[in-house]
């Protein structure tokens, strides 16, 4: 798991903030996952007997694993099955993970974790780019590809006050959890870090099964 102070990664989506001062001129359309609050992307039923809660980072290796090898298997087997609701938060540990976030919302309604899985493909190459010094170009080609034709548009995006407050207040939703890293995850109210079963698919599948196995006997 990925750590990191919260002073620090507040004063990363702060620091963003200040740079997009003075220069809006309009302002994009906030994007969704499938469903959305100001809280939260959502995927599965609402009535599900689990929520799953996850905070992370697109820049952090541990997440992209997540994504990758483990979210899928959730997807199959909880997630489309009416079993589990999954509530992904946006975590930003650095300034890149800020402007990723507000791209994935402004790229439209019902395109948040279309743009997500983009940046999860990408993550290694838009690393590369922000240890080259040319992140806003690799961000910027994200963006084209999911309805944000321009750096017009680009700009008015990083620069959406409302955008940056709501990524500002979903991160700070972390703190009821003492989330401090990321992924980490809140199963029906549990905070569970990425550890032990939960950094496989078998394991995490595993502590699902059994907790519906406890719901079910509880009813």
């Amino acid at each position: 798991m990925v750590s990191i102070s919260r002073r620090i990664a507040l004063f990363a989506v702060s620091a963003l903030a200040l740079a997009a001062c003075g220069a809006a001129n309009g302002a994009a359309t906030p994007g969704a996952g499938a469903s959305s609050s100001a809280l939260g992307h959502t995927l599965g039923s609402a009535d599900a007997p689990i929520t799953i809660i996850e905070y992370a980072s697109p820049t952090c290796p541990a997440c992209k694993f997540f994504h990758d090898a483990i979210k899928p298997v959730l997807q199959e087997r909880f997630i489309s099955t009416g079993k589990v609701q999954f509530i992904f938060k946006d975590y930003p540990l650095n300034s890149i993970d800020v402007a990723a976030y507000a791209i994935a919302r402004c790229a439209g309604e019902g395109r948040f974790f279309d743009v997500l899985d983009d940046l999860f493909a990408n993550q290694e190459g838009i690393r590369q780019a922000a240890a080259s010094g040319v992140v806003t170009t690799a961000l910027l080609a994200v963006a084209q590809r999911h309805g944000i034709p321009d750096q017009e548009a680009f700009d008015a995006c990083m620069n959406d006050a409302d955008i940056r407050q709501a990524i500002a207040d979903t991160y700070a939703s972390g703190e009821q959890y003492s989330v401090d890293g990321t992924p980490t995850f809140i199963i029906n109210g549990v905070k569970r870090n990425f550890s032990g079963d939960f950094t496989n698919p078998e394991g995490f599948s595993r502590h699902l099964d059994g907790l519906l196995a406890t719901l079910e006997a509880g009813n």
